[in-house]
């Protein structure tokens, strides 16, 4: 039997069947004449790529011009090996380039049909672009996260040396949102090639999901490679963004971790390097991080405090305590109020697990929690002050908030129905922010602060003296009073100078009409200095530790030995 296709049809029946097959089909039809050199492939894919006609005499170079120049070498090697007849079979996944020079995934088949004297005669087959399906994406060209995935995993060896680098563009966002996405893509596109420009023989990139990239170096023995390489992307990238006129403004930012950790399996290896981008993004625009341990385990933690906070919050609070430490007037030293402070105890598979306030609040509050949680003290505090109205009329509790409670939890309106519900008046609940709080001075802040004091809520500026407040700061927020900070009072209490200086504060702060609550009173000397400052309430260990509900009522209020007197 004859196997010469041309032969049989004729060079122009051939190419007409083509065309003919090729409507009936998404796929690039094409045969290749291997012994003369010569191919034809379907008129969509001279419509689609960069190819200057259907009948191509010169397969070698013409079709060499098309493949993106990275596979090149590949698909050489692999052409070779068809006319050499060691492969009678076709099939790899390369990049042709389109019409605008973009590379595009295809994934070319076909078979070999040998001569009369058996030797390579023909490829025949069909290239497909493998579309959503493809292993990278036509934006930058670039290999995706699954041949990222594929490359680790193709490691032989014990990988010991070398890094990824995961690269993440900062504020990608607002380009797509100030210029479209089309814009946006080709941003992604010039910092792809920015990024390549940058590389050696023996690193490789990847691009994995929208404005982020990864670069897998597995032979540099030093991490001061990643800075350099990190630098050098960056000059790059200025480059463009000057060649376009300073249209767009861009950093990119990077999370280095060693290459070793690729023994842990790819899925570590992603968490740990998502991790570091994160981190270098939270130090600031166009910065470096390099995964350390320490940091991770603590993102962990944190991560699992979270959860237990959830899951606590969506079962009544449960595992929440309201404690209560005492606040004396300075004069008399009788409890005229308390300090509200929130405790949490974890459950975990190991028990249960007392956590530190300094540790679990600022997670409540970066996780929108703070909200319930804040509420959850709140009214506990409003019932344990009217329960304490029956032995101390006067007595008051502080309750602290956080300005995210004041942005996004409408506290104002529920500190005023913990009042209405608790039958308190308006003076008995005071409500305390440290001064760094309100720094900005926000119209959030100010319309909060305008509630409470048209209700006659006492504010309270808590820890004075670590923050940016002045007197004039002080004077126009007008608090019922303010609390020196508990380390300003024990250096006063150590060192002369530092004692002359809080003097004075107490002095000034008096002078416009406002009060002042000394914090961290541990010793009765202490106590008796603060007397001859004329200091108007404290609070301190020497008074009492925080303690639960119960204790403090058994200790501080229906104690007959004591009665709240110091």
């Amino acid at each position: 039997m004859n196997k010469d296709v041309y032969g049989i049809l004729g060079d122009l029946t051939a190419e007409i069947l083509l065309e003919i097959i090729a409507e009936c089909m998404d796929d690039y039809l094409y045969v290749i004449d291997l012994q003369n050199n010569k191919m034809e492939i379907s008129q969509s894919a001279l419509d689609r790529f960069m190819i200057s006609e259907t009948h191509v005499r010169n397969v070698k170079q013409e079709i060499m011009s098309v493949v993106y120049k990275e596979d090149r070498t590949m698909f050489a090697k692999h052409m070779q090996a068809v006319m050499d007849g060691k492969e009678k079979v076709h099939d790899i996944h390369y990049r042709w380039l389109d019409k605008n020079g973009l590379p595009v995934w295809v994934n070319c088949r076909g078979v070999v049909i040998d001569d009369e004297d058996g030797k390579p005669g023909y490829l025949v087959g069909c290239l497909n672009e493998t579309g959503n399906q493809r292993r990278a994406d036509n934006v930058t060209g670039l290999l995706g996260g699954m041949e990222f995935c594929a490359y680790l995993r193709s490691q032989k060896k014990p990988v010991t040396t070398g890094f990824l680098m995961h690269i993440g563009i900062d504020d990608f966002a607002t380009v797509n949102e100030t210029h479209g996405s089309n814009y946006g893509d080709y941003v992604l596109k010039s910092v792809a090639d920015c990024m390549k420009e940058c590389l050696s023989g023996n690193q490789r990139l990847y691009h994995l999901v929208a404005d982020q990239y990864v670069i897998v170096d597995l032979d540099s023995t030093s991490m001061d490679d990643a800075i350099q390489l990190k630098k050098k992307i960056g000059e790059k990238i200025d480059e463009f963004i000057i060649s376009e006129k300073y249209e767009v403004v861009f950093s990119a930012s990077a999370g280095v971790i060693d290459a070793s950790t690729v023994a842990e399996g790819y899925e570590e290896c992603r968490k740990k390097f998502e991790f570091s981008l994160k981190k270098a993004k939270r130090m600031g625009k166009n910065n470096i991080y390099f995964y350390r341990q320490e940091d991770y385990e603590k993102f962990q933690r944190n991560g699992r405090i979270i959860s237990a906070l959830r899951s606590s919050i969506a079962n009544g609070c449960e595992g929440f305590e309201v404690y209560y430490q005492p606040i004396v007037d300075c004069v008399s030293g009788r409890v005229i109020g308390a300090e509200a402070l929130m405790r949490y105890t974890m459950v975990t598979e190991e028990g249960k697990e007392w956590l530190s306030p300094v540790e679990f609040i600022p997670l409540l509050e970066k996780s929108g929690l703070i909200i319930p949680a804040g509420r959850f003290v709140l009214n506990e505090a409003a019932k344990m002050c009217r329960e304490i109205q029956q032995y101390i009329p006067e007595f008051r509790v502080n309750v602290n908030i956080s300005y995210y409670q004041i942005e996004h939890g409408k506290i104002a309106d529920k500190i005023l129905t913990a009042v209405r519900d608790n039958g308190l008046t308006p003076d008995r609940i005071c409500i305390e922010m440290t001064e760094s709080g309100f720094i900005d001075m926000t119209p959030v802040f100010c319309k909060f602060r305008k509630v409470l004091e048209e209700n006659g809520i006492q504010f309270v500026i808590d820890d004075f003296g670590t923050g940016y407040s002045n007197l004039h700061c002080i004077s126009d927020m007008n608090p019922g009073y303010v609390k020196m900070d508990k380390d300003f009072t024990a250096k006063a209490m150590s060192c002369e100078r530092d004692y002359e200086l809080f003097k004075k504060i107490i002095e000034m702060v008096h002078s416009i009409g406002i009060h002042i609550c000394v914090e961290g009173i541990e010793k009765e000397d202490w106590h008796l200095k603060m007397k001859e400052l004329q200091a108007d309430y404290l609070q301190g260990y020497f008074f009492g530790k925080p303690c639960e509900k119960k204790k403090f009522m058994e200790e501080f209020v229906c104690n007959p030995h004591n009665n709240g007197v110091w």
